[in-house]
C-alpha cells in the first residue's frame, strides 16, 4: 500500500463514503480498530488504483466488513 498521510486519508473517505457508511465505520472503530483500518486501507487503495466510481453506502460498508472480518 501506499503511505497516505492522515489529512489525505481523511479526505479520500469523506470523498467516497456517504455519511451513513462514514458513521458506521465509526461505531465499528470502537469495538474493531483494527478492522476498521483495514477497510479504510482497502478503501483507499481501490480510489488510489480509480476503481471506486461512486459513493459507497452502507449497505456496502456492511458488506466490505463481513468479508474482512472473517
Amino acid at each position: 500500500m501506499k503511505f497516505v498521510e492522515k489529512d489525505e486519508r481523511n479526505e479520500i473517505l469523506r470523498k467516497i463514503l456517504e455519511p451513513e457508511a462514514k458513521e458506521r465505520l465509526s461505531r465499528v472503530k470502537l469495538v474493531k480498530p483494527n478492522l476498521v483500518e483495514q477497510v479504510e486501507n482497502y478503501l483507499i487503495n481501490l480510489f488510489l488504483a480509480g476503481k471506486i466510481n461512486k459513493k459507497i453506502g452502507e449497505n456496502e460498508i456492511i458488506e466490505v466488513l463481513k468479508r474482512l472480518n472473517r
